[in-house]
């Protein structure tokens, strides 16, 4: 099979209300899609989010770049393309954002017509190793007039959409105020929804700290990204030897190098490499691999059409996150997955590749 074709667009859709975490807002969910065609009529079809709001930018790359790499080349071999492609993130003074997500749409697209060639899902291609995994939202956005209540009823509703849990957003407000929203969530919940917290490195490591100590009787499924970048990796590293919450991170790293780092630290208990940072599915595995290989799980924040296919292809994955359909209005259109769901649980689908029906008339 050869890859005949690539292109890519950005695509926006404007949010019904503004989403605030601890250190930045989204008005709008901003993807790149990437199509390919090949001469053995398999289509490939992906996409990614777009948190820098730089869409055009990574398209115009793939449409201009990445794909003088794929055409003419079998998809199948997509650890040699990668390798390939990579060069072209080493640029120091273009935008390694821009190349780093043109790179992972390229390569998750490979891995997709490689899927479609077997006739196999992403899932039974990597290796099925569970049936289904918890669903938990990424939810719990600040708001200027959000109250408790609002939250209570926020967490009451995702327990109705059929998620098992919540990933709180934490580190906007001051830690007893934070503290009091996930005694909130916990108690609005019940003793068996999964709840795990994500600070977006809003913290210094002693008010991580005076939160984690704070939090240690509600049963945090883990903590998430809980100090600043600066020195992260020693303050993660100081944070995990104090606190009996497992630490989750390695989303701000961009390289398996990272992630190694991260492990020989002792800085976390769950890994969660973006592979829209880091250059794909490809660096996503091989960090899943080493993982593994120290006794660490996995997680895949933020792209739940990825995530629904990585955790059933991971012993040692966590749950499956996503988002509200008002924060993510694109999983639940694009992905079947979503509508498939059953008490609170993702479960694989009949479908080849990743999943990923596009429509054409919402991408025009």
């Amino acid at each position: 099979m050869k890859i005949l074709s690539v292109e890519a667009k950005a695509f926006k859709v404007k949010l019904p209300t503004n989403f605030t975490g601890s250190n930045y807002t989204y008005t709008h969910k901003k993807c790149v899609f990437a199509q390919a065609k090949t001469d053995q009529g398999i289509e490939g079809f992906c996409y990614l989010g777009d948190d820098f709001g730089l869409g055009r930018k990574i398209a115009k790359m793939i449409n201009e770049d990445f794909s003088k790499i794929l055409i003419g080349r079998d998809p199948a071999h997509v650890e040699i393309l990668w390798d390939e492609m990579r060069p072209m993130a080493r640029n120091i003074l273009g935008d390694r954002r821009i190349a780093l997500h043109a790179q992972a749409l390229s390569d998750i697209l490979c891995w997709d017509l490689y899927a479609k060639s077997e006739n196999k899902s992403m899932i039974t291609l990597l290796g099925k190793k569970r049936t289904s995994a918890s669903i938990i939202a990424i939810a719990g956005y600040y708001g200027p007039h959000k109250s408790l209540i609002d939250l209570a009823k926020e967490t009451k509703n995702l327990i109705e959409i059929g998620c098992k849990g919540m990933k709180l957003k934490v580190g906007g407000l001051s830690v007893s105020e934070d503290f009091r929203r996930v005694k909130t969530v916990r108690e609005a919940g019940g003793k068996d929804f999964l709840l795990a917290v994500d600070a977006n490195q809003a913290w210094a490591l002693d008010e991580a700290l005076e939160f984690a100590r704070a939090c240690e009787h509600l049963d945090l499924l883990w903590i998430e990204e809980p100090v600043h970048w600066d020195n992260d990796i020693a303050d993660l590293s100081k944070f995990r030897k104090m606190t009996d919450i497992p630490v989750c991170a390695g989303q701000s790293e961009v390289t398996l190098a990272g992630v190694a780092r991260l492990i020989d630290s002792e800085a976390i208990d769950i890994c969660n490499l973006h592979p829209g940072y880091a250059g794909g599915i490809t660096p996503w595995l091989r960090s899943a691999d080493l993982a593994r290989e120290n006794g660490l799980r996995v997680a895949n924040t933020g792209e739940p059409q990825l995530s629904a296919s990585l955790m059933l292809a991971c012993e040692h994955g966590m749950s499956l996150e996503m988002y509200h359909p008002s924060r993510d209005p694109l999983f639940p259109k694009f992905c079947p997955a979503y509508r498939e769901r059953i008490n609170g649980e993702i479960k694989p689908t009949n479908l080849n590749g990743w999943g990923i029906l596009p429509e054409q008339n919402e991408l025009n």
